[in-house]
């Protein structure tokens, strides 16, 4: 039967047969066949059994209909765990769960030890012959005849026992016995025929046999001891199940661990099992019974499990909802199995009480006809107020749909309603601002029903802490590399350039040109005497006059002339200068060897890579400062490794600089280098080339409108002659159809007189013959006119058709002139598109400022992407870049915690801080909300932003992140525009990376291969 709430809920009783109204009308339900006389008893009864809140009391599924747990309980009525295992092991199963009263996965495991080695005579078994495996039922338990040594040892034991507790004269009875009961030298009974047949002597050795013989039959031999149990329970009022069960476990905890127990190595009385092989259907093979072993038996282990015995249980027996309930065998299953279903004392006790509980808080007052009525005004009120909340819950949807539709995209990306749209309230729309919303931390529509952001790659070579550093350096070689005279190179060979191991790095790479380049420009300035504050050393100049006279002021201080007015006002950068001018490094900057080395680097540029490190050495003691350079001491210690070190030891030292040195040193350079005339004056010319382009882009605009108006023109003079011909059809057909009839007309009026003639020439034959010529002459007229008709109507036919070809050669002309008209306005369409691509191209080629972020996603991401225009043998990046929020970006995030006064949004606002970091565990973003976790919990003046770096480098992940992107967000409308605009330069820069990286390691592994 069905259960809801694990209750089996009882039918509805017919009602009396009542035979003064054999006509009431009653209501009748199909598959419970119960019969209701109130409408409203039924309509309940009805949805109660179509709510998916019932459960199969057979299979245990829940989350059923009624209808749908009757179909389930016949459909496993054939597949029931009951009938999978043998009669004899489910008889023994069922008598040990009954009355339990501890949970099931502690009873099946319980049930499921004691079984695991635990036979039974009449038990089918699967028995292993020579290596064969054999149905077999078993016939006889009995014990195993030991080895010599173990049989010894219990002779002995056995001697000793009885030597012990029998009187005298007991040897001398038992030798008397026949000679057909095999005995040991001393006249003593052999094991185990000493169990078989005691020696009756004396009272104290037939209890100890008897005593050890019911020990066995106790231990292995289940249906004797339930006899002995009902014998027991007759006695003691007890009932026999859990007779039963109480002897089961006082025997598995007294004998059987010491016989089954498989940790259990030296087993004192092993067991031998008599054996009759079986076949398939059950029935005995003839002369095949066999003596085995424990361990060449066995249950199938499909059958024998924890999850079949759990099955048997739950369909075999029930439990009530009380604490303490016992676990009863159903009434039909006990009835068949013989298992008693009379409850101990102590378990009806409990359950007595536990019943009276229920019955108490279930029982209710007698109401008298005042409450009833009552009970009706109150159901009616009820009713007129679910009434009222339907049309109130109504007015809430409509007014849902109205704030809706009021939303005028774009918007905030977080106060997007999408996110806030709960689907299983019927899509209501939640306000969560942090002043108004209260309710539980949860978004109930996170996805907004967006595909999943792709999954973002780590760059493994440059750490994230430095990648700001790196990509700008790039950018900058990259850009003015025609002013600096620079061979242009892609940030892959950049990168490995920079990561590439001292040993492996060659004279004539990436980096040697790069600083050769910078240095160059920088010598040039100062040699012309017109380089910026950097390159003319006015920096450092200012520098050390600081350091100079915060020395000073030290002196002054540490004298004691200015004690009384000493206060702690020393600025953040005197302290700093003081920080620096208190270290003293050997071979630091400015050092006396650093001097000596550097002495005239600007007299000429570096036109070889012998001797440009030294370049670079009075380069930093001369216009570099501590301030500019943090690491500017151990810089210059690593690149001159020691006092009077010579040009070769100071060649090797640079590529052994780490990574964020190098950067530093490139930075510097860069720092000093953008202050260049030679700069400069590029970044002028490409300000003239871009004013350019931006005119022709203006006159390309102007065109293009013109464009488009001559388009919407020609569209519409179209329709309008579409229209018109429609028309002149329809009224030409109108003019046929007329002229048709007139026709019909005047061939029925001539035919109408010719009939009436004939009917006066047979009504009058006695006429004369001058009215006969009369009429002969009429007839021969008519037909004349007739015939000239005719020929006019072909006439006009003919003129009609000579028309009509005409107007068709003039109209096929006309579309002819339109067709080709349209077509030069497709190929100056198409040839003013190249031309906007082209110029879009030339100004980006000429843009120096290329580090740009194409825009933010909803958690404030910044994309990058620079592109490689201006240096086409490279393909640029080949990725797509990202970065994590910046401070202000988290400080923007921080914001939205506080209530300001802003209007009123009728599909209010999305929640806090919280709200998104919710939103990005919920779409997969588990490691960027863990930072932004912790660094929204952080201050922003206690540590500096460290933005993480990620990037895409496939095209099909560039489309999978516009799936995701959604419009209808401020910054995303924005970047999915920007990132739509260039996804073929993108997609083509890819690409090319591609190629060249799978090229490249082509190359490397043939190179390899011919060093082997």
């Amino acid at each position: 039967m069905p259960l809801l709430n694990d209750k089996r809920i009882p039918l509805t009783a017919p009602p009396p047969y009542d035979s003064r109204r054999k006509r009431k009308e009653v209501w009748y339900l199909r598959f419970t066949n119960e019969i209701f006389t109130s409408y409203e008893e039924y309509i309940n009864r009805f949805m109660l059994y179509h709510q998916p809140l019932w459960t199969c009391e057979a299979t245990g599924r829940s989350n059923l209909t009624y209808e749908q747990a009757l179909e389930s309980e016949g459909r496993d009525e054939q597949n029931r765990a009951e009938f999978r295992f043998c009669e004899v092991l489910r008889k023994r199963i069922l008598y040990n769960v009954q009355f339990q009263t501890i949970r099931l996965e502690p009873l099946v495991e319980e049930i499921y030890t004691y079984f695991r080695f635990n036979f039974a005579i009449g038990e089918v078994v699967h028995c292993k012959l020579s290596e064969n495996i054999y149905l077999a039922r078993i016939v006889d338990i009995f014990p195993e005849v030991n080895s010599k040594v173990q049989q010894q040892q219990q002779q002995q034991h056995q001697y000793q026992h009885y030597t012990s507790i029998a009187p005298p004269g007991s040897s001398d009875e038992t030798e008397s016995e026949p000679d057909d009961i095999p005995r040991q030298p001393n006249g003593r009974l052999r094991f185990p025929d000493a169990f078989l047949h005691p020696t009756p002597d004396t009272t104290t050795e037939t209890t100890t046999n008897s005593a050890a013989t019911s020990t066995a039959t106790n231990n292995y031999n289940y249906n004797s001891n339930s006899a002995s149990q009902q014998e027991q329970s007759k006695q003691t009022n007890i009932p026999v199940s859990e007779s039963s069960s109480i002897s089961i476990h006082s025997n598995e905890q007294q004998s059987v661990p010491q016989i089954f127990d498989p940790n259990f190595t030296n087993p004192s009385q092993p067991l031998k099992y008599r054996v009759q092989l079986i076949n398939e259907f059950g029935q005995p093979l003839e002369d095949l019974v066999r003596d085995v072993d424990a361990d060449e038996i066995r249950r199938d282990k499909r059958v024998f499990n924890r999850h079949m015995i759990q099955r048997l249980i739950r369909e075999c027996s029930k439990r009530d909802s009380y604490i303490g309930a016992p676990w009863l065998i159903k009434a039909n299953v006990a009835y068949h199995y013989g298992i008693s279903t009379l409850l101990p004392p102590h378990l009806q006790e409990a359950q007595d009480l536990a019943y009276a509980n229920q019955a108490r808080k279930r029982k209710a007052p007698l109401k008298e006809l005042e409450d009833k009525e009552a009970e009706k005004r109150a159901r009616k009120e009820e009713n007129l107020l679910q009434k009222a909340k339907l049309k109130e819950e109504k007015e809430r949807q409509r007014e849902e749909r109205r704030k809706q539709a009021a939303v005028k995209y774009p918007i905030e990306d977080l106060d997007l309603p999408i996110y806030r749209k709960d689907p299983n309230l019927n899509w209501a729309l939640i306000d969560m601002a942090p002043d108004k919303y209260t309710g539980p931390a949860t978004i109930p529509y996170p996805t907004g029903g967006r595909d999943p952001r792709p999954p973002l790659h780590k760059n493994t070579a440059i750490p994230d802490d430095i990648f700001e550093t790196f990509i700008s350096v790039w950018s900058f070689l990259a850009v003015f590399s025609d002013p600096l005279g620079l061979s242009p190179f892609s940030i892959d060979d950049f990168e490995r350039a920079l990561c590439q191991p001292s040993q492996h790095m060659s004279k004539s790479n990436v980096l040697f040109e790069s600083n050769a380049c910078l240095l160059n420009v920088i010598i040039k300035e100062r040699q012309q005497d017109i380089g910026g504050e950097i390159a003319s050393g006015v920096i450092n100049e200012e520098y050390l006059e600081t350091i100079k006279q915060n020395e000073e002021d030290d002196n002054e201080e540490s004298s004691g002339k200015s004690s009384s007015a000493s206060t702690p006002t020393s600025t953040k950068k005197d302290t700093l200068f003081i920080h620096h001018q208190g270290e003293k490094v050997e071979r630091g900057w400015r050092d006396s060897e650093q001097l000596k080395l550097s002495s005239g680097w600007d007299r000429r540029t570096i036109r070889n890579t012998k001797g440009w490190e030294t370049v670079l050495i009075g380069c930093l003691n001369e216009i570099a400062t501590p301030a500019l350079i943090p690491d500017l001491n151990l810089i210059l210690c690593h690149l001159v490794p020691r006092n009077k070190s010579k040009a070769s030891e100071r060649e090797r030292q640079y590529p052994s600089l780490s990574i964020k040195h190098k950067l530093a040193i490139l930075s510097f350079l860069i720092d000093a280098v953008n202050e260049s005339t030679a700069v400069k004056e590029y970044m002028e010319s490409c300000q003239e080339q871009l004013t350019e382009f931006r005119r022709q882009k203006m006159e390309l605009n102007k065109e293009i409108k013109n464009m488009t108006a001559r388009r919407a023109e020609m569209d519409k003079r179209d329709r309008a002659e579409k229209e018109e011909r429609d028309t002149t059809d329809d009224d030409d057909d109108d003019e046929d159809t007329d002229s048709e009839d007139d026709d019909s007309d005047s061939d029925s009026d001539s035919d109408d007189e010719d009939l009436s003639a004939a009917s006066d020439d047979s009504d009058a034959p006695s006429r004369g013959i001058k009215s006969h010529e009369r009429r002969h002459r009429s007839r021969q007229e008519k037909l004349k006119l007739k015939q000239q008709k005719r020929k006019e109507m072909e006439q006009l036919k003919k003129e009609m058709y000579e028309k009509q070809r005409e107007a068709a050669k003039a109209r096929s002309q006309e579309l002819r002139q339109k067709a080709e008209e349209r077509r030069k306005l497709e190929e100056e369409e198409r040839a003013l598109r190249k031309k906007e691509e082209q110029l879009e191209k030339d100004m980006r080629k000429y843009t120096t400022l290329r580090i740009r972020p194409l825009g933010k996603d909803r958690f404030y991401n910044r994309y990058l992407y620079l592109d490689n225009i201006g240096t086409s043998s490279t393909y640029g990046t080949g990725r797509l870049y990202v970065q994590g929020p910046s401070d202000v970006d988290i400080q923007m995030i921080r914001e939205r915690d506080r209530s300001y006064e802003e209007p009123e949004q009728p599909w209010g606002r999305g929640g806090g801080q919280w709200f998104m970091l919710a939103l990005m565990k919920a779409q997969a973003l588990n490691e960027e909300s863990e930072w932004l976790e912790q660094r929204l919990n952080t201050p922003l003046d206690v540590e500096p932003s460290r933005s993480w770096w990620r990037c895409y480098t496939e095209p099909e992940e560039i489309q999978q992140l516009l799936s995701w992107l959604n419009p209808k967000g401020n910054r995303e409308c924005k970047l999915k525009n920007e990132i739509a605009k260039r996804h073929s330069y993108i997609a083509e820069s890819m690409k090319k990376r591609a190629q060249a990286i799978n090229k490249l390691e082509a190359q490397t592994a043939k190179r390899n291969s011919k060093s082997r």
